[in-house]
């Protein structure tokens, strides 16, 4: 369960970055590339095969290039959990919100026996976790 964007850093304030060339260019992508796939190896080799993403209202919480590099080492993203939800969601499945890459650790992890998407009428989509490890006192 995190709480951080697996998307590229943005500045605080608005700014303008302007590129002359395509050498200028291809550099901020590898740049960018590099960050995302970083954050992705951290993931991965915390032992997470399950990704429940925190929603975030400044920016997208994910971007298309670390679902892809996700997907690539086989995790399961959820995204757009609600922030009222995080409390709920953490002692169901025994886990702990991680704030930053870099606090990816197997002992804050979850574990569940079974985690799957079951499509509902209307083409709407629910993930349902199962065999969760917890002793948590909640119901859903």
């Amino acid at each position: 369960l995190i709480q951080f964007c697996l998307s590229p850093p943005k500045t605080d304030m608005d700014n303008q970055v302007v590129i002359s060339d395509y050498t200028q260019m291809d550099r901020i992508l590898r740049e960018e590339r590099a960050y995302i796939l970083d954050l992705c190896k951290k993931i991965k080799k915390s032992g997470a095969n399950v990704l429940l993403m925190q929603k975030s209202i400044l920016r997208d919480a994910l971007n298309d290039m670390a679902l892809h590099f996700l997907t690539k080492m086989k995790v399961l993203v959820v995204k757009d959990i609600e922030r009222d939800e995080i409390d709920f969601v953490s002692r169901t499945l025994g886990c702990r919100p991680i704030a930053t890459a870099d606090h990816m650790l197997p002992e804050h992890l979850g574990q569940a026996d079974l985690v799957e998407e079951i499509s509902v009428g209307g083409g709407n989509k629910v993930v349902s976790i199962t065999g969760c490890q917890s002793n948590a006192k909640t119901c859903s």
